[in-house]
This record gives C-alpha cells, structure tokens and sequence, in this order.
C-alpha cells in the first residue's frame, strides 16, 4: 500500500493515512512534529530528547519509544514502515514529506501571542490614530512593568490597523547600556528602516532637501561630511529637532505614519528631547508617535522623569498605563489558546491568583503545560491531562524563575553557551559577533537557525549588512526577560572576556566604517575591561555627540572617556593624546551650555595644556590655548589674554584654516577690548580673507565657537565705534547669517549681542530693546545662560531711556547675574549703562558711584575701549551737580582717548558736548 496523502493535525492529535485518522499520544505527537518541523534533516535521539522533554526531563528511552510507536502505525505497508529513517548512529530522518493541517493553533507564544483584557486601551489607541490621520498629531506613552504586555499591546493595535487606509510604520529600539548612550539612536534607527521600506524612494527624495544633517548621520548615507579629524559641524540641537519634525511632517502628507520608540526609559536624552518638542507642536500631522518604558525604571533616569512631566502637561499625548491581567482575561486568554476547551471554571481563577494576571507570565506557563504534555487534544475537544491544583503547583513563582529553570534547562550546553554569548552581543546579534573562524561561524549560523525556527528564545531579526559587503542573518530575543536571563547566568569574568572578544570581532569586521558603532563598541570594550579601547570610542561618541547638536550627551560621552582614561594602565603618546581631545571635547561641550567660566573648565584646560605640550600636537594645542585666552579674557585678565594671543598668532601660519581664524580673532579681541582699536583691521582683514577661501567651511567642534561669527560680532562693535554704522550692519547681518546656517544657538546669541550693543553705541533705545529681547528669548529658549545677563542689562537700558521706570531693577538684576557667573569683560560697560541713566533721570550721586567703579575696574584690568564714554557720562553728572570744570576735563579726557583709540564716533560726541558746554558758559 501507497500513502498518496500523509497529514499531521497538530491541534487535534491525528495523523492522517490517505484519509484514516490515527490518534497519537501527546509525546508520540512531539516526536513527530519535531521530525516534521526538521523535514529533510537527521534529527538526533539526543535533540529529540531535548526538545520534548528537556535535558532535566523524561527517559533516555523515550525518543526510540515514540518511533517504534509511529513505525508500528504506518506498519500497514513497507513504504509506511521506511517513512522514518535510521541514519546510522546518527539519527532519524523522515523520508518524504508529510503536510501540517490547522499548524498555527499549536504554535509558540510568539505567533500565537494573544492581546486579552486590553479592549479599552486598544480603543484608546484607535481613536488616537484615527485622529492623527486627520491630521490631529498624536502621541501614546504605554507603561508597565517589564513583561506587563507592552510591545504586545501596540503590536496588536499596529496588525488591527486597517489595511484599506495605505500607511507606514517603522520601529526605534532603546536598549540598555552602561555608559552614555547614542544621541538621536532610536530615531537613527527608524530612519534606516524606512529607507529601507516602501517609503525609501520619498524619505530619500526629501532627506536632502529637508533634513540635510540627518542625511549626513545615515550609515551608507552619500551625503557630504567633511572627515578632516573633529572637523564636524558645530552644535545644533535646535536644527536636529527641526528638522526631524519637518521630515515627519512632509513624509505624513503622502501617507499617515506610526513612529514606534520602544523601551524609551533606556533612551538618550536627545531622542527624549525631540519627543518633547514633537508633543508640544500645533502644526497639523498625520504621524502617530507611540513609546513604550517600564515604569519602574523612569525614577533612575532624570531626562525621562523630565520628559514624562513636560508631556503629560499636553492635551494631546495619551498615557496608557498596563497593570496585570484580571482573572476574566486569563479566562479569556485560554479560551482562545485552546478554543473548545472545558476545563474546570476555577482554573482560569487559579492561574491568576498564582502568577497575579502577569502577562509573559501567563504566557508562559501556558507553553511549560504544552512542552510537558500537560495537556492535549482528544480529537474533539483540549483537555488536560492532569489535575488544575497540580498544573498550578507546578507553575514557577516568578518569571526569572520559570525560564531558569524550564527554557534555559531545556537546552543543549551547546545551545546554552552560543545563546548566552549572543546575550553578551546585545538584544540582536548575528553570527558574526559570535565566532571567529569561518567553520565556527557556519556552525553558529546553523544553531541559531534551529532555535529561531523553532521559536525557542530568539527569532529572526532581518539581515545584518556589514560595510565589506558581507551579510548575515540577525537574529533577536523573543523578550528582554529571557536575554537578561541568559546575560545574568553566565559567570563574571566570562562575560567579561565575552564583551571585549565581541568589541573585536565588531571592530575588525567594521574596518573604515567602525565610527559608525562607536556608542556600541564604546560598551562592548567598557564591560570587557579594556578601558583604552573603550575611551578611544567614548571620545568618538562625544564627538558625533557634539555634532548632533546634543550637548548634554557629548558631556556625559566625554567624562565617561576621562574616567576610562585614568582607570587604564596605558600611558604611551596614543592614550594621552587620545585623553587630550577627550578633555577638549568636554570643554566644548561644558562651555557650549555653560559660557567660558568656572573652575571645572580651568582645570580641564590646564590638564589639556600639558598633554597638549607631550605629545607635540598641533591640533590639540590651539584649542588648549584657545580655551585658556577665552577664560582668561572673560575674566578681563587683558596682559595675561594678550600673551596667550601671542602664543595662538604664533602657531598660526602652519595650522589649518579655522585654527588659524581662531588665532587672529584671539590677538585681535585682545587688542579691541584693551583700547588699541588700530591694531584691529589687519586680523579682522586676515579672518576674513581665510573665510572667503573657504577656510570657514564646517566647524571645528573644539573650537566651541565658530571663528567666522566671532569676527563680524567684534568687528561690528569696531565699525560702530569708528562711526561707521553702514559696515557695522553688515557685519552684523553676516554673523546672524552664517548663525543661522550652522543652527548654533551658541553664535546666534553672540550676533544678537553684538546687534544689541551697536544699537546701544549709536544710541538707538528702540532697535536695542528689540534686539535684547530676542537675545534673552533665544537663551531661553535654548538654553545658553551665559549671554542672559547681557540681554537682560541692555534691556534695561533701553527702557530706562525710552522713560520705563524698571529698566534701573533690570540693568541692576543683570550685573548680579552677571558677577554670579564671574564675568567681569565689559564690566565698565555696564556700568556705564547704569550711569547713563541715573544722569537722565537725575540721580547724579548714583552715576558717579558707577562711573567711579567702573574707573576701578579699567585700572585693575585694562580694559579700556569703553573709557571715552565713560568720560563723557562723567562730564554730564558733574554737570548736574554745577561742576562745570569737573565736566570740562572730563570731556578733554574723553576726546584724548577717544583719539589715541581711533573711536571716532566718542571722539565726535564728546567734542559736540564740550562745544555746547563752552556755548552756555
């Protein structure tokens, strides 16, 4: 006899012979669903064992049991008796192919996962998406605890989408790491998997257009970034964000979108930040933004408490917190696992009670009843095969628990060695992180395939594309419990060799293009104690860090890359140069937020300086001294900034052009602030000319400050003292430009300031308040405290003179905050706000007292360029008092300075005052 049709019913225990159901026995029925699964292959006794019963269970007898049993039912013919194989010792095979009938009711709790008791946070989520795709933007934050059903829940609502409606989704992935984490990594990642979907042609098309510096940051991306080493664009967390929103924005318009961010309690700051500033947009958009974290982790993670506070304030942002499952839904959940089925009413209650409506728990007590035989399929109906008390004795207490001791033990040492260095790799892997020789890693390859293909702790995960070319399948954890289960097994000092042999493989395998995994090799290296690797590739991350505009980020990257550097053992020129951008990075990123003062950057500095001064580096000792004259200058420390200046003009005709700027805006600064306003044209002359060769291309990250701006701000200050207010708009028009361009809150805020000031200079209240009230809206808004004082002493003014009575509280509020960040450059200047005002409103004894202490401080600091104004508000308040005479010097003095200066602008004011006076005399 010759079976035409041999069918396996899995959900109902049958095997069926050309239409004659067989009924098989619930180990019989494993045995040859595994042979079935494996069609085609030799499956062992030993993995036949292992995979029905588990290495800790059952008899070694049992596999050769189950084929004598399905020999002896196909026995009706020869053909039938040689549809199982023996393969030498090796094991049995089936020899031709036998069909599954109703397969998916029998299939693992991946594929058979079931979203039961979370009707009303499903409808929740479908009004949200319908109002999104009328252009209402949403945004859904699910919370719980890990394992609650998070990602079940959304994955659920994303499948019930409904298909007539074309849209896209895409996935960002947060994981866990011990050091600093990858700015802007989640939505990095959804870029890439939209680039590589439907949508690929669009985002393509607009990424250039719209999100240029997003462009740039795509792995494999062909748009231009300059490579010279820190030569990348500066700080822009405004422009990041921007642009972010306007490329979801015009994606949307086409077709609506799901933006998933997973596990956001592990997300940078960055990505945090963006979301924020999504959730408080009013601007129509069809993008649905849905982000699941565990509750129990937002206490440990300020961006994300922060986070969650600003959202929660906003009517459109939904939070939809998951609690355990109540008995109905574990009632209902195994009514749909075994439809049919009449088991006794008070197990569903039971179930709860003992694993308290835990969701992955369910789940998973449910797989442990079928891996174990508890219970089967009669032909009719699912039944169990056991008592409901022991079932429920038999469940584990907690999740760790059960998969230590029934998952992790059901598998081979083999299996269990490859899963837990692939725990190592991360939440995904590949086989190439894995194993070193080409024979290992197709052995490898081939392992993994088998878990995936059965479902047994990991599933496929796409492909993993290397730069070379080369490609592997990915692989991922079915849920973070069970890789942190396989992670946390293995022995310390195993792991920690696991981690930097990883951090290697990833390395070699990356060649040229391994600054793209910088963050991840940075954690690879840090857990396998190879603290000189893993500084080099914090320093790296800091870096890219900087130029996404996240600041906070790169500071965290950087003193992350310090404290590698001083627990390693290396002291060669390569670690301490390596130290040295480390130190200079974290400068930048500390004055980027912070201004040029404080005693944590004066220290930074004087650690770089020496590095800099032993290992002989060119790159590293400009911005050392650039940093030391900024301290310095700010501090109105003129002889000691002018020697510094000195030092900088020397190095700079071999170095590279923005380093070179740097050095001419330092003497010529210096020379500006101190009174020699003649020594200024030829380093503003000099600046100019590099930009205009385009010396100025890109930003120098080191620098903190874009050397094109800083010469039009003082180099309008300069025009406007010499009366030339034409050339002094301008310069001011160009550094706002070019501000603008590089989206560098930090430069915005300087040509603001220096907008302001030359508005003050000539005179004009009405243009000054307007231009310091943007000044002071952009600190806050972007948080760049240090200009604030400034903005707010230049408001003051302005309103004091157009006759508001607060403008004296404001200028007076401004100098205390400007003395609490110990700023003391232009110190004589603001006071000489204050003076200016107490003369027209009268209050002369008040003047002088300023006049008198800004006097005080041009002797101690030489900061002098102020000096002829300052004489003619002397001049005007010894005036008020009858003291014609006093007035008189005063006047002599402010047009001698103002001479000797080249301020030819105070040189005028002050003769037209010292006319009128001798007129009325």
């Amino acid at each position: 006899m010759s079976f035409k049709d041999i069918t396996l019913d899995h959900s109902r225990g049958l095997l069926s012979l050309d239409g004659t159901e067989l009924p098989l026995r619930p180990k019989t029925l494993a045995v040859l669903a595994a042979l079935v699964e494996r069609q085609g292959e030799v499956v062992s006794q030993e993995e036949l064992r292992r995979m029905v019963w588990g290495v800790s269970h059952g008899s070694h007898a049992g596999p050769k049991q189950c084929i004598r049993e399905l020999r002896r039912l196909l026995s009706t013919s020869h053909e039938g008796a040689d549809l199982i194989e023996t393969v030498g010792r090796q094991g049995y095979r089936l020899a031709r192919q036998i069909h599954l009938r109703n397969e998916t009711s029998a299939l693992p709790p991946e594929d058979r996962a079931l979203c039961v008791g979370r009707e009303q946070e499903l409808e929740a989520l479908n009004d949200k998406a319908s109002a999104a795709w009328g252009g209402q933007r949403a945004v859904v934050l699910v919370s719980g605890e890990a394992g609650a059903g998070k990602t079940r829940l959304v994955e659920t609502f994303i499948a019930s989408l409904p298909q007539r409606t074309p849209l896209w989704t895409v996935r960002g992935q947060a994981l866990a790491h011990p050091g600093a984490r990858e700015p802007y990594g989640l939505l990095l990642d959804a870029l890439s998997e939209l680039g590589a979907g439907p949508e690929g042609d669009t985002l393509a098309r607009l990424l250039p257009k719209v999100a240029p510096t997003w462009a740039a940051l795509l792995p494999g991306s062909d748009a231009p970034r300059d490579t010279a080493p820190f030569s990348v664009d500066p700080d822009k967390p405004a422009t990041m964000r921007r642009e972010f929103t306007a490329l979801m924005e015009r994606l949307t318009r086409g077709r609506p979108g799901v933006l998933l961010l997973e596990d956001l309690h592990w997300a940078d700051p960055s990505t945090l930040a963006w979301l924020v500033t999504w959730g408080l947009q009013r601007t129509p958009a069809r993008l649905l933004v849905l982000g699941t974290y565990r509750d129990e982790e937002v206490d440990r993670t300020s961006e994300m408490s922060e986070a969650l506070g600003q959202l929660s304030r906003q009517s459109d942002v939904l939070s939809v917190a998951l609690g355990g499952l109540d008995a109905a839904a574990v009632a209902a959940y195994l009514a749909q696992r075994f439809p049919g089925h009449q088991f006794p009413p008070a197990l569903a209650e039971a179930v709860f009670r003992r694993t308290e409506g835990h969701a992955i728990l369910v789940d998973e007590a449910v797989d442990h009843w079928l891996m174990q035989g508890h219970v089967g399929y009669d032909g009719l109906r699912w039944q169990l095969k056991t008592t409901p008390e022991d079932l429920v004795l038999g469940l584990a207490p907690s999740i760790r628990t059960l998969i230590e001791s029934d998952r992790v033990s059901r598998l081979s040492p083999e299996e269990r060695a490859l899963l837990e260095t692939a725990s190592v790799a991360g939440q995904t892997f590949s086989a190439p992180d894995l194993a070193d020789d080409q024979h290992a890693l197709e052995a490898a390859e081939r392992q993994l395939e088998n878990l995936a293909r059965n479902r047994r702790f990991i599933s496929h995960a796409g492909l993993d594309v290397r730069p070379d070319g080369s490609v592997a399948t990915r692989y991922a954890f079915r849920h973070a419990l069970h890789h942190a289960a396989l992670y946390e097994g293995l022995p310390a000092a195993n792991r920690q060799g696991t981690h930097r042999r990883i951090g290697l493989r990833l390395e070699a395998g990356h060649g040229p293009a391994v600054t793209e995994i910088a963050p991840t090799l940075a954690d690879q290296f840090e857990r396998g104690a190879d603290w000189s690797r893993a500084a080099h590739y914090r320093t790296i991350s800091g870096q890219q860090a900087l130029e996404r505009g996240a600041a906070s980020d790169a500071e965290e990257q950087f003193h992350k890359a310090l404290a590698l550097h001083a627990r390693s053992a290396e002291t060669d020129s390569e670690a301490q140069r390596s130290e040295l951008h480390a130190l200079l990075g974290l400068a930048a990123s500390l004055t980027s937020s912070q201004g040029f003062t404080g005693t944590a950057l004066r220290e930074i500095y004087d650690r770089a300086g020496l590095l800099a001064t032993r290992v002989s580096d060119p790159a590293g000792t400009i911005p050392v001294l650039a940093g030391l004259w900024n301290d310095l200058v700010t501090r109105a420390e003129l002889d000691r900034a002018k020697s510094v200046a000195n030092g900088l003009v020397a190095l700079a005709d071999d170095a590279p052009a923005q380093l070179a700027m740097t050095a001419h805006n330092a003497i010529g600064q210096t020379h500006f602030f101190a009174g020699a306003l003649h020594a200024c044209p030829a380093r503003i002359s000099a600046t100019l000319e590099i930009a205009r060769r385009g010396g100025a291309d890109g930003a120098n990250i080191l620098l903190v400050e874009d050397p094109e701006v800083v010469c039009h701000q003082y180099a309008a200050c300069f025009c406007e003292m010499r009366g030339q207010e034409t050339e002094a708009e301008y310069h001011i028009a160009a550094a706002t430009t070019r501000a603008e361009r590089l989206g560098q809150p930090f430069a915005q805020a300087q040509a603001l300031w220096a907008g302001a000031v030359c508005a003050r200079l000539r005179g004009d209240a009405r243009l000054c308040l307007i231009r310091s009230e943007a000044l002071i809206a952009l600190c806050h808004r972007e948080n760049v405290t240090f200009w604030e004082p400034s903005g707010q002493m230049l408001a003051g003014w302005a309103q004091a003179m157009q006759g508001e009575a607060s403008g004296v509280s404001r200028i007076e509020a401004g100098m205390k905050a400007y003395a609490a960040i110990d700023m003391r450059l232009t110190k004589p200047f603001n006071l000489g706000l204050l003076a200016e005002v107490a003369a027209r409103q009268g209050e002369a004894e008040k003047g002088l007292q300023a006049i008198r202490r800004a006097y005080a401080c041009e002797r101690m600091t030489g900061e002098r360029w102020y000096s002829a104004e300052l004489h003619r508000f002397h001049a005007r308040l010894a005036e008020g008092c009858g003291r014609h005479d006093i007035a008189r010097r005063a006047l002599g003095r402010a047009i001698a300075d103002a001479k000797l200066q080249g301020s030819f602008a105070f040189r005028d004011r002050a003769a037209k005052y010292l006319a009128s006076l001798s007129a009325h005399s």
